[in-house]
């Protein structure tokens, strides 16, 4: 376990933080949220091997701080032991109601787990730095126009149906829009962004984007852009 990863990085359960109060990890639970049994358990783990402090992000992750090198690994045993599995790779993030909110757009859960799975299967995950994140809003009543990140996929309701407008770098006010498509294509246009910040080296983001390369974007259509094509399909071949 690296316990003093570099700040900065996204103190993960495998890799905490060094903060002024000890080391600090955060967990995201691939569920979306716990049972009252686990969050107590969680709470005992916080208290027993931290400062007892537990704190709730922006983004719906949680923290726990005042860890030790030893406490920390006993932390992930016991948060393993307990049965709750954490994510990790780089983080795809949806709303706290994702899939609950009946004034919600679209549920983003199906798009974000297809875009998750393309980022493992891309060999994405190693090459990007910590900070580098894609999120996905469905609308409704908590929007998450607050929060920065490379990739912003938000529903939208279009005379062809429900689709996922694409911006990059920066939040709801400030980011910059490409285009507005269906799931799948709205998939494979994050993955290829993804994969244009690795080719820059783990200290890039979105930002670091050139014109021509948001256009090559911008101007997907029915197929990929041939310059990018056998690099971003998923499935190794024109998108249809």
């Amino acid at each position: 376990m690296n316990a003093f990863s570099r700040r900065g990085a996204c103190p993960a359960l495998s890799a905490p933080m060094q903060t002024g109060d000890g080391l600090l990890v955060r967990l995201n639970p691939v569920a979306g949220g716990l049972s009252p049994k686990s969050l107590i358990g969680l709470g005992e783990s916080a208290l027993r091997h931290g400062n007892g402090i537990m704190e709730v992000t922006a983004r719906g992750s949680l923290q726990i701080r005042g860890l030790t090198p030893a406490s920390a690994r006993l932390l992930a045993v016991e948060v393993n032991t307990m049965g709750i599995a954490v994510r990790t790779g780089v983080p795809v993030e949806t709303g706290p109601l994702a899939g609950l909110d009946p004034e919600e757009v679209a549920d983003p859960r199906p798009l974000a787990e297809q875009i998750r799975a393309a980022i493992e299967e891309a060999g994405l995950t190693q090459r990007l730095g910590p900070k580098v994140s894609v999120i996905i809003d469905g609308g409704g009543q908590l929007a998450m126009d607050v929060m920065t990140a490379d990739v912003r996929l938000i529903a939208t309701r279009t005379n062809a149906g429900i689709r996922w407008q694409v911006s990059v770098a920066g939040d709801g006010q400030n980011a910059k829009p490409l285009v507005t498509v269906g799931d799948d294509a709205a998939r494979d246009i994050a993955v290829a962004m993804l994969r244009m910040v690795a080719e820059k080296g783990r200290e890039a983001h979105a930002r670091d984007l050139t014109e021509r390369q948001l256009k090559s974007l911008a101007s997907w259509r029915s197929t990929a852009p041939p310059s990018v094509l056998p690099d971003i399909s998923p499935t190794r071949g024109e998108i249809g």
